[in-house]
């Protein structure tokens, strides 16, 4: 298996905002396959749902996936403070966001 990538419709209110977020297997890092499936999914959604904004939040720590987001056209948000914990440990995440408008430019 190569990775895996989802995107999932938020409720109530956030009804046309979806979150998107993916993996790549260690041994496929490097070779474009991130932006390649995130560029991807992202036109599919937009073409054939109602969602107007797709959003990811990448562990700041994690350059390479902040990098996948900002090639495939997400905007940088800000970076959600003590907004996660793995492994026992406080972490940062970056809000990254992609809207339908503007790709449709």
């Amino acid at each position: 298996m190569v990775g895996s990538i989802g995107v999932f419709c938020k409720d109530n209110i956030h009804f046309c905002t979806a979150e998107m977020g993916y993996y790549i297997a260690e041994e496929f890092w490097g070779n474009g396959l991130g932006a390649s499936a995130v560029g991807q999914i992202c036109q599919y959604i937009f073409k054939n749902t109602d969602i107007i904004r797709i959003f990811a939040e990448p562990f700041a720590y994690n350059i390479a996936s902040c990098r996948i987001l900002e090639k495939s056209g997400f905007q940088y948000e800000g970076t959600l403070r003590s907004n996660a914990i793995k492994n026992g440990q406080v972490l940062d995440m970056k809000m990254y966001s992609l809207i339908k408008s503007d790709i449709e430019q």
